[in-house]
């Protein structure tokens, strides 16, 4: 079993047995055990970092855990839109794996705790959620990796943005151009910074984080998400191969 197969098995098992299957529907348990194994294989067949293709220029490198697909979709959506924050610890766990790959990578562990900087809401989508989602799952994930990484909500969006979700990766990019800040940027000079994220497609949200980060002093930027979209155009499509049967 791989170790991304085990951490998803692992996640799976931890949802809460409340509300409907998140992934399905079936009553009376968190994530039914058909959904457990979706999700299961849906681990990345790849250890090392995912990169968006085109790169966006000065990319990292990312940490990723599953692919976007499936039931991990049906989970992302629920979590995010459907007040479904049962699976903060499911997902937070997810996430976990990949930020402590991204700190082995790094080597930066090793050091003062890194910053992990979880992308931020825009003002529209906290009134409408009630809360920050990513910060959700950061404070989780921060919880199974240690004292190696400080939680540090340091991004603010400074203007309003068009929902990414209808645009392509050019829209993406022109959408999300400079629209991030560090208000404080005393927090980040120096520091090493691990940007998070749900959600992996083109690059762009996590491209503008790092962006906003290094402007305001970080000595570097790392990144980490949940989850990877998997190829849907010659123009969006991520570095990775599916798990083999």
């Amino acid at each position: 079993m791989t170790r991304g197969l085990a951490g998803a098995l692992g996640a799976a098992r931890g949802l809460v047995l409340t509300r409907a299957c998140a992934g399905c529907g079936a009553p009376d348990v968190g994530l039914c055990l058909r959904c457990r194994a979706e999700l299961a294989g849906l681990a990345l067949g790849v250890r090392g970092p995912v990169a968006p293709s085109p790169v966006p220029p000065g990319w990292p490198g990312c940490h990723a855990t599953v692919r976007y697909e499936g039931v991990a979709t049906r989970l992302a959506t629920a979590f995010k839109d459907e007040e479904r924050r049962d699976l903060a610890g499911p997902l937070g766990r997810l996430l976990a794996d990949a930020v402590a790959r991204a700190l082995l990578a790094s080597g930066h562990a090793r050091e003062r705790p890194v910053l992990l900087v979880p992308v931020p809401s825009s003002s529209a989508a906290v009134r409408r959620r009630g809360d920050r989602p990513m910060l959700l799952l950061a404070r989780h994930a921060a919880r199974h990796v240690g004292p190696a990484v400080e939680v540090a909500p340091v991004l603010s969006m400074v203007r309003r943005t068009a929902d990414q979700a209808g645009l392509d990766r050019l829209g993406r990019l022109a959408n999300l151009r400079r629209a991030m800040v560090v208000p404080r940027s005393g927090r980040v000079v120096g520091r090493h910074c691990l940007i998070v994220d749900d959600v992996l497609t083109s690059g762009a949200t996590l491209s503008e984080g790092q962006r906003a980060l290094l402007s305001a002093g970080a000595a570097t930027v790392t990144m980490a998400a949940v989850m990877v979209t998997p190829r849907r155009s010659p123009g969006v499509h991520l570095s990775f191969r599916p798990p083999a049967d």
